[in-house]
């Protein structure tokens, strides 16, 4: 068999000139098992796999090929060996942490903590303090130590710090507001934190509108289903080659967005430590990825032979097994 392939991480991939990835292992296990002896080429480029499939100058191509119903009429697919969830990624534009915590910080409900708890100290411990100071236990302290040690006993939650009935009464009063103001707190930061994830949900795109899109640009990889996609709708698009590259294109500002699958992209972005690119939409669509044969080699034996032993694959362990080693972040 003549079989090509292009590295599309993580179904294809480079290994120091050595293919890998989770479709090459499943290849090597199927040829291996059904005993089909096979050559593997590498293709200068994604569309010139496609052009090898499609005018039978190879029998079977491995890059995780998209299936879809135009390539069928090129090509014929093996059984699905993978699927994964087609995104629109960008440069992730959020505030860095240092920022974001400053604002909570110089917020107005921080600030009316604050308040509470200057509010506190003065309404509740301070009187606290000018009853029991004289007690013989904090005669022997310091006025600034005996102060200290009143504020930290009131703002703590506790009331165990009085001996008299007075006090006493004062601190359980002053228990009430303090519960008070740590509920307002904790209601305050579910908020906030509620509202951040709404922000995010409401910022994603939940579906392919190009009318919204429009002047967006896309780095694309030519010859793929999403770049088809990207053009058929009218939406700008610079080409690049692999998946790393678009990402590069995206960092440096000369794209606006990618269309590409979840996983390729979740194999890639941790190879590259800088790039700041994350999800910019829900799931648009599940794509299911398989080998394409040529039409001649369709309808050869081994061609079905491959077919059953994907299938097999998905009971007997060993789908789940490649699964964990490449399709997982």
């Amino acid at each position: 068999m003549d079989v090509i392939w292009f590295p599309n991480p993580p179904y294809a991939l480079n290994e120091k000139g050595i293919p890998a990835g989770f479709e090459i292992d499943l290849w090597r296990m199927i040829a291996e098992s059904r005993q089909i002896p096979y050559r593997i080429r590498k293709a200068d480029s994604f569309e010139d796999l496609l052009a090898a499939i499609s005018s039978n100058q190879a029998d079977l191509a491995i890059s995780g090929v998209l299936i879809n119903e135009n390539r069928s009429k090129a090509f014929r697919f093996s059984f699905p060996t993978a699927s994964s969830d087609l995104k629109i990624y960008t440069v992730n534009d959020e505030e860095p942490t240092a920022v974001k915590l400053l604002r909570v910080l110089l917020s107005r409900e921080v600030l009316l903590i604050f308040l509470g708890l200057l509010l506190i100290a003065c309404i509740f411990a301070l009187p606290v303090w000018m009853m029991e100071r004289h007690r013989p236990d904090l005669a022997d302290k310091q006025k600034r130590h005996q102060l200290v040690l009143i504020l930290q006993k009131t703002l703590l939650l506790s009331t165990d710090h009085t001996k008299r009935t007075k006090t006493r009464l004062i601190s359980i009063t002053s228990l009430f507001a303090r519960v008070l103001l740590t509920a307002y707190f904790a209601s305050y930061i579910l908020k906030a934190a509620s509202s951040e994830q709404l922000t995010k949900k409401q910022n994603l795109i939940e579906e392919i509108n190009f009318e919204t899109l429009k002047d967006t640009t896309f780095a694309a990889i030519p010859g793929y289903i999403q770049t088809s996609i990207l053009k058929s709708n009218g939406a700008k698009t610079i080409e690049c080659d692999v998946a790393e590259t678009c990402i590069q294109l995206l960092k440096t500002g000369q794209a606006d967005a990618i269309l590409d699958d979840m996983l390729t992209m979740q194999t890639t972005l941790p190879l590259m430590q800088e790039a700041k690119v994350s999800a910019a939409s829900e799931k648009l669509m599940t794509l299911f990825m398989a080998f394409a044969f040529s039409k001649n080699f369709s309808k050869d034996q081994r061609a079905l032979a491959i077919n059953d032993a994907i299938a097999r694959s998905y009971y007997d362990g060993t789908h789940a097994k490649l699964s964990r080693i490449w399709l997982r972040p």
